[in-house]
């Protein structure tokens, strides 16, 4: 494994200049260390970034009841979501087709279908089944396939697929995360990867967010502050994002008898909920434990890699309709087929508005698909 000496990429950024992109040693660096580079009310027009929008309304019917999306994939021709622990297939209109697969303990079931992904070229969807401690295998038409057991590590909780094999990461308040990889032909599980601390009594920040580009498969972690590019037997740093004093530290996290922090924050602390980039923009999305008066208030982050300019935070606009817009920090999320971001909103918050007149409070979500031209 190829890293760079924590402590030298700590000396560098130190000399970086806040809210502004810069280059270091060949390395893209964004700064958001500090709350007071966060300008709530910034607007940019959904038209500058070239972002068109359309609406795909979910088929509401007695047999599909959405309550809320976990989790949403998609392949080339249907829509994969995770629902009150079911998985359900939809076609790219959103017309319901089929549940996939089924909550139980039986050896196709599944207990919790935590993190689902579509596999093209196999026409397969990967469902890990965290409580169950296994990876399930069905076919795109519902066909159950295989299963093979997870990794011997309780907080594994994530994982991306490529070229034949599994990339696991996991949960842990740590420098470094988990990182193991899975050659599903073999059955041989390589570590590539191992947290450099043990947890104590601290709640959980040690977030890793995964994803694609070109073909290339990069990670983050919450308490390292590198974008690593996952190779073959190794990992590689690509681009780094600092955040400084704003991270949590792990005292911070520990409690003590009375159920205390033993060091309280000395700031604002922010929690990020994902990370990723497109060919065209980087993306971080990310709450302030205070900001303002307010408490765990959201925000997005944009880097624009045509202008090279960097957002602390900015709200995606459209004036003549609202209803498109990004604001006050909404999730954009990032699917297997490049080229496309989703929302999903509910539908009582669409509904009599303009293009959903047939729209009902209680149908199922609406998935808003933003598309860069």
């Amino acid at each position: 494994m190829k890293t760079l000496s924590w402590m030298l990429l700590l000396g560098i950024w130190l000399f970086i200049s806040a809210c502004r992109p810069e280059t270091v040693s060949g390395f893209r660096v964004l700064v958001l260390d500090h709350a007071d580079q966060i300008e709530p009310d910034m607007e940019l027009p959904l038209d500058v970034l070239s972002m068109q929008v359309e609406a795909i309304p979910l088929e509401t019917t007695d047999r599909c009841l959405i309550k809320e999306i976990s989790y949403l994939e998609e392949s080339r021709e249907f829509y994969w979501l995770v629902s009150d622990n079911r998985i359900c297939k939809f076609d790219k209109t959103g017309h319901f087709l089929q549940y996939i697969g089924a909550s139980g303990q039986g050896p196709q079931e599944f207990l919790s279908p935590k993190t689902i992904q579509p596999v093209e070229k196999e026409q397969a969807l990967y469902v890990m089944d965290y409580f169950g401690r296994k990876m399930n295998v069905y076919a795109f038409d519902g066909r159950f396939l295989s299963s093979f057991k997870l990794p011997e590590e309780t907080w594994i909780d994530n994982f991306r697929y490529k070229d034949g094999k599994i990339y696991y990461l996991t949960t842990g308040n740590s420098v470094m995360p988990d990182l193991y990889r899975y050659d599903i032909q073999a059955g041989r599980v390589d570590t590539l990867c191992k947290r450099d601390r043990e947890m104590g009594t601290e709640g959980f920040m040690g977030q890793t967010f995964t994803y694609n580009l070109d073909n290339d498969l990069y990670m983050f972690h919450y308490f390292n502050d590198t974008v690593y590019r996952i190779r073959e037997n190794k990992i590689e740093p690509a681009w780094l994002f600092y955040t400084g004093k704003l991270k949590w530290t792990f005292d911070e996290l520990t409690l003590v008898a009375d159920y205390t922090p033993k060091v309280r924050p000395d700031g604002p602390r922010m929690q990020i909920f994902d990370l990723f980039e497109t060919n065209d923009y980087g993306f971080v999305f990310y709450s302030m434990s205070q900001f303002k008066g307010e408490h765990m208030k959201a925000f997005m982050a944009l880097y624009d890699k045509k202008l090279d300019r960097f957002y602390p935070h900015v709200n995606l606009v459209s004036a003549e309709t609202p209803w498109k817009s990004v604001e006050k920090g909404k999730v954009l999320v990032k699917t297997s087929v490049p080229g496309s971001l989703y929302a999903v909103r509910e539908a009582f918050d669409l509904a009599g508005k303009n293009g959903f007149e047939t729209l009902k409070e209680d149908d199922n979500p609406v998935l808003l698909r933003y598309v860069c031209k």
